[in-house]
């Protein structure tokens, strides 16, 4: 999911969740995401599109794969309307993370992993160089088993990264930018 001010401008926060053996019909997924899209008492929904993708791979191991992306308007969402998103995206990712067989990172991801991750994740939704990312803070949630990242970035800006499994949601990944003023 990523939350945006125009489908043409670089997201300012996206949600990730990787699943395998996900036992869900696509259409149902459509359906789920496009509820998102629906603020509480809203007249009409919030500006979105919904994509997705699908690949088949049997080059040394066979595997398949489905990828879909809810791009929704961040326009007037304000403070109170982020929490709300927020909220819903945890309670949908973990609906889909019960029909699925869990993900690659099992129940504990490594900072290192989390790190190198979080890097290739920016580097590929704002189009940055992973390299170029440079550590400037790190927390840990032990209880929660996640980390929270600052990465610098040369042109003064710099992104945030949440990995690991978020509070009372399943093993996914929250990324987001800071533009420098």
């Amino acid at each position: 999911m990523k939350l945006t001010d125009h489908p043409t401008s670089a997201p300012d926060e996206v949600w990730i969740l990787s699943l395998d053996s996900f036992q869900m019909p696509a259409d149902d997924v459509i359906k789920e995401l496009e509820a998102l899209t629906w603020l509480r008492g809203a007249e009409y929904p919030t500006m979105s599109r919904i994509s997705s993708r699908q690949g088949i791979t049997n080059w040394g191991a066979s595997s398949s794969f489905i990828e879909f992306v809810l791009e929704m308007s961040s326009n007037g969402a304000g403070g109170v309307g982020t929490v709300v998103v927020a909220a819903a995206v945890k309670a949908l990712y973990s609906k889909f993370r019960e029909r699925s067989q869990g993900d690659h990172w099992g129940d504990v991801v490594p900072e290192e992993t989390a790190i190198a991750v979080a890097k290739l994740r920016i580097a590929s939704q704002y189009s940055v160089e992973s390299e170029s990312l440079t550590l400037s803070r790190s927390e840990t949630d032990a209880a929660n088993r996640s980390f929270t990242f600052t990465f610098n970035h040369p042109d003064g800006g710099s992104f945030g990264a949440e990995v690991g499994i978020l509070k009372d949601a399943p093993t996914c990944m929250r990324i987001w930018r800071q533009v420098s003023p």
